[in-house]
């Protein structure tokens, strides 16, 4: 901790369908509870699809997501005292390619979201897999002092007809007909990160890795071998300098589909070298469904919250996320009190 090289979240916001704020959220994401509902959306026999969506938000379309940044913002710099233009912001958005999110979203969103804040934020249009891009490019951006805080913001929502049909068409989507699929959810959450000191009370990062995996959900060729998540896993602990035994559970943005339970359970059986006890998987899909771009900053939120808790999961933690074009992402966390 003497040269600071880690990322700390020193404040949070969160938006979902459990609660718009990140207390209510976080209080009914540790309770279990949901608010699955019937959308108006339809499977292919008539039935309604199930889904976690905020029913009292009645903007669509990119002004949506737009709408779903800037709350999330807001929380999570209300005891900021730091002008925007000193604030690095990483907006991670939906993949591009996906189906009912046209291109030029993403450029609309990134213009109404990062117009105030410092010249280097960016934009990630990968879906899951833009933490791996956004963790590394945030560091580096603190460590060289080009601006004081860094903001990572992620917005999703799968209610589109068109997202819809092709999901449902691959046979991802949880529906009357298909058991092995996800729930259509959406949100946005937004953590402030900043360099690791002993002042504040804080959940750390103290190291993550993004691997490649070749044998991916979207292909059927090559068998599950879980290779590159249980290195991403490795390296992650390398870098946080514990062993994953050290840590007290585990938490990943897996939203129903057993491929990536399978993945997920065989990659911590490989990497988890002693034996424990107890080592619990938390999943936030549980109550919010597949929130896509923002799953990964939600967990973040949500154990910003609950690590300090009296009650919570453990002083430290690993963080999975897996996206469908093969990006797997370990990060380890820890709660650091004051000395």
């Amino acid at each position: 901790m003497k040269n600071k090289p880690y990322l700390s979240i020193v404040s949070a916001g969160l938006c979902t369908p459990v609660g718009t704020d990140l207390l209510s959220a976080t209080a009914v994401i540790r309770a279990g509870l949901d608010h699955f509902r019937e959308t108006d959306f339809r499977d292919t026999i008539n039935q309604p699809i199930i889904g976690s969506q905020l029913y009292d938000c009645q903007i669509w379309g990119p002004a949506r997501l737009i709408a779903l940044a800037h709350n999330v913002i807001d929380e999570s710099l209300r005891n900021i005292a730091v002008d925007k233009k000193y604030i690095v912001v990483c907006l991670l958005l939906p993949e591009e390619q996906r189906l009912g999110f046209f291109p030029q979203w993403s450029k609309m969103i990134a213009d109404a979201v990062l117009g105030d804040f410092h010249t280097s934020s960016i934009a990630f249009s990968r879906g899951k897999a833009g933490i791996g891009e956004a963790l590394p490019f945030l560091q580096r951006t603190l460590l060289e002092q080009t601006a004081q805080v860094a903001l990572l913001v992620g917005c999703d929502s799968y209610f589109n007809a068109e997202t819809i049909r092709h999901f449902m068409n691959e046979n991802r989507l949880l529906h009357s007909e298909n058991s092995d699929g996800f729930i259509p959810g959406e949100g946005a959450a937004a953590v402030a990160l900043a360099l690791a000191d002993r002042t504040h009370n804080q959940v750390t990062i103290l190291g993550f890795d993004t691997q490649l995996e070749a044998a991916h959900i979207l292909q059927t060729k090559l068998p599950l071998r879980v290779k590159s998540l249980s290195e991403a896993i490795d390296h992650a602990c390398q870098r946080s300098h514990l062993l994953l035994s050290d840590t007290q559970f585990h938490i990943s943005d897996a939203s129903g589909e057993a491929f990536y339970f399978k993945e997920i359970s065989l990659a911590i059986t490989r990497t988890l070298k002693e034996k424990v006890e107890h080592y619990p998987h938390y999943l936030i899909a549980k109550s919010l469904g597949e929130t896509g771009a923002a799953s990964s900053v939600m967990i973040l939120a949500t154990l910003f919250e609950w690590m300090k808790h009296p009650e919570g999961p453990g002083n430290s933690g690993l963080m999975l996320s897996c996206a469908d074009s093969g990006e797997r992402t370990a990060i380890i966390l820890q709660y650091q009190g004051v000395e």
